[in-house]
């Protein structure tokens, strides 16, 4: 078995095919669309398309990103890998392992201390040591569920002429945002170019400060002139231009149905005038639903202390505490082990003696350094182990109000 820059890219159609039937890879025309795709996207220099050959035969393979995230303030190097694939007549053979321990070496080979990938299955890829990460609520109502604002912004549409302006826009909000991918490529914004996306956006001083886009989507059971809004994009850099898109959003009352309006702000229903979800359910007794959530995203720390040396700006709460981490990474059969000086809740490096030592794996440790859970949670669930109670008990407060991140990059 070896690793090679995929060769043959109508291999890796034919692979991606029977791995993922979704794709719905079935005529000869979209075979040939999707290989010219991947193709394309393999000449980007942040993207690599990597199979796992048995001598000739190609038995699995995989595509490597490159990618640059904020991490509390702080631009980190990151990796993600996605189309995950192996041979249907190669499966149970270990070949998923080797894929994983290929790219989490070549992650940290290549000075990128984070990982990162969308699941198939989350619990199998909690097994390889990943950490599950924020979660996504998708909400569905009526446009006149959404506040009427005043003196708001008008919206003017955009294009693939305004790639730029919109590059800027997103850029700005991603250098304040914990989580997501920043400085993206061109690529990432092709929505621009699709004729079924719509854009528009609000200027202010002649500088773009937000935008949304949204497909419209045809009801199933209705007729054509039922149809719901699917925002994919929502990004802002004022108050302004946040109350002046959901203005815009509002205005399309007597045009659809609803609108699906994704969002990592567990608060969002406070927002609505009605938060209410466009079915009316109602959960366990009489608590009316707002939104359905779920968990997509996963995390790996692949290099500790390069993962140190990047976050040692950003204070995780008040506490002064020394904490010992035993970390362990049974993928890699490697062992952490280490003393970090929290200072007013911002970590460093020491030789001094620990005041409390915590055990646990390398996926809650992830899930922990990026804000994703608390200690309190690893520590409901049975997955950390420790010494000093009464110092436990501080570095319980010191984990306890996490920043979850966000990420709208999907790989």
């Amino acid at each position: 078995m070896n690793f090679e820059q995929m060769k043959d890219f109508s291999a890796f159609t034919e692979l991606s095919q029977r791995c993922y039937p979704g794709m719905k890879l079935n005529s000869k025309e979209e075979k040939e669309r999707y290989t010219e795709h991947r193709e394309k996207m393999n000449k980007e220099e942040t993207i690599r398309t990597i199979g796992l050959y048995d001598q000739e035969k190609l038995v699995g393979g995989y595509i490597e990103y490159d990618f640059i995230s904020n991490l509390y303030g702080s631009k980190v190097n990151s990796a993600g890998i996605g189309t995950v694939a192996v041979d249907l007549m190669n499966k149970k053979q270990g070949n998923a392992k080797r894929i994983i321990r290929k790219f989490l070496h070549d992650a940290r080979q290549n000075r990128r201390p984070l990982a990162m990938l969308y699941p198939f299955q989350p619990s199998f890829y909690k097994r390889m040591g990943f950490g599950l990460g924020p979660r996504l609520h998708t909400y569905r109502f009526h446009p006149s569920q959404l506040p009427a604002f005043q003196d708001t912004l008008g919206t003017v549409e955009l294009g693939e002429e305004d790639i730029s302006a919109v590059s800027k826009c997103y850029n700005e909000w991603a250098h304040t945002t914990h989580g997501v991918s920043c400085d993206k490529e061109a690529y990432a914004f092709s929505f621009l170019k699709k004729d079924d996306r719509h854009t528009v956006g609000v200027f202010e001083d002649g500088e773009l400060t937000g935008y949304v886009t949204f497909e419209f989507q045809q009801l199933e059971e209705g007729h054509f002139l039922q149809n719901d809004l699917i925002v994919s994009n929502f990004f802002y850099n004022s108050i302004k231009a946040y109350q002046s898109l959901l203005q815009f959003l509002h205005n399309q009352k007597d045009q659809v149905r609803s609108i699906l309006f994704p969002t990592f702000d567990d608060r969002f229903s406070m927002i609505l005038d009605n938060s209410c979800h466009i079915d009316e359910t109602l959960i366990f007794s009489i608590y009316h639903k707002t939104s359905e959530a779920g968990q997509g995203l996963m995390y790996r720390i692949v290099d500790i202390p390069s993962f140190l040396e990047s976050i040692q700006d950003h204070s995780f709460g008040d506490e002064t505490i020394r904490i010992g981490w035993k970390i362990e990474d049974t993928l890699l059969d490697e062992h952490y082990e280490a003393v970090w000086q929290f200072e007013g809740g911002k970590p460093s490096l020491t030789d001094q003696p620990a005041e409390v030592t915590l055990e646990l794996g390398i996926g809650e440790f992830s899930s922990l350094l990026l804000g994703c859970t608390s200690l309190k949670d690893i520590l409901y669930r049975g997955a950390v182990k420790y010494d000093e109670a009464d110092a436990f008990e501080k570095s319980l407060e010191l984990f306890d109000n996490p920043l979850e991140p966000e990420c709208w990059t999907f790989f």
